[in-house]
């Protein structure tokens, strides 16, 4: 398999008065119809300054984690470096300004400027697990995004 895809962003994260938000290009702002009634929503985006030829050549990391130590492969872990560097966030819809093309959130992972792929509506029918599981050395952390806002992230990775 040596095929190549093609993809464009349809926008980008921005702070906005403080505000965390989705800027969409003009093409595609009216993809935004029906997104306010939802609660959250998922982003795809690419981690740009990420993206080099040695770092989509890492399969074998150093865990990020300090719950863990000595190598891991990228795909059990959520870092940016790998083969193809897409990051993926849940977040909540504060609020979408159809007009401007913006969806406004109170908090999501991705920094300013990142280019966004696409959005897709948050349906807890298909991407909500009962009965997920994790390693036990992650057995500390939240079972959810909103118990997420209060959890000390920065002590569980590694500087």
């Amino acid at each position: 398999m040596n095929d190549t895809y093609t993809l464009s962003p349809i926008g980008q994260c921005e702070m906005i008065d403080g505000q965390f938000a989705v800027r969409l290009i003009p093409d595609v702002r009216r993809g935004l119809e029906g997104v306010q009634p939802f609660s959250h929503a998922i982003a795809l985006w690419w981690a740009h300054e990420a993206d080099s030829d040695a770092q989509r050549a890492r399969y074998s990391i150093v865990s990020p984690y300090t719950a863990t130590s000595g190598e891991l492969g990228v795909f059990a872990t959520r870092s940016e470096a790998r083969p193809n560097p897409i990051g993926l966030s849940v977040f909540s819809v504060a609020s979408v300004d159809l007009d401007a093309g913006i969806v406004f959130s109170h908090y999501f992972d991705m920094l300013p400027g990142t280019p966004v792929l696409d959005l897709k509506p948050y349906f807890p029918a298909s991407d909500r697990v009962e009965n997920a599981h994790i390693p036990d050395h992650f057995s500390h952390w939240p079972n959810s995004l909103e118990a997420s806002a209060a959890f000390d992230w920065e002590k569980e990775f590694r500087a």
